[in-house]
């Protein structure tokens, strides 16, 4: 089943998953804010995380073998950026 929708990302390490119950999901990222966002696991930081610059975009398979997907999380430095989310899975 897909999914769509938007995410506000925060200062504080924010799932980027529409469906967490899903059991392995495709993801596609876009950053439509101002500010870079930084995507990883649940533990990403601004220094960890894969800088994602407004208007780039990362598509990744959220699925880690166990059945339950590792999530998607994101942070910014500073402020808030709106990301949208298309998911498959």
């Amino acid at each position: 089943m897909a999914a769509s929708g938007q995410v506000t990302v925060t200062n504080a390490a924010t799932a980027l998953d529409l469906n967490t119950t899903a059991a392995g999901r495709d993801i596609l990222v876009r950053n439509r804010g101002s500010v870079a966002v930084f995507v990883g696991g649940p533990g990403v930081t601004t220094g960890n995380g894969f800088q994602l610059d407004p208007g780039d975009s990362i598509a990744a398979d959220t699925a880690d073998g166990t059945g339950t997907g590792s999530g998607l999380y994101g942070i910014v430095a500073s402020g808030t950026a709106v990301v949208h989310v298309l998911q498959v899975g």
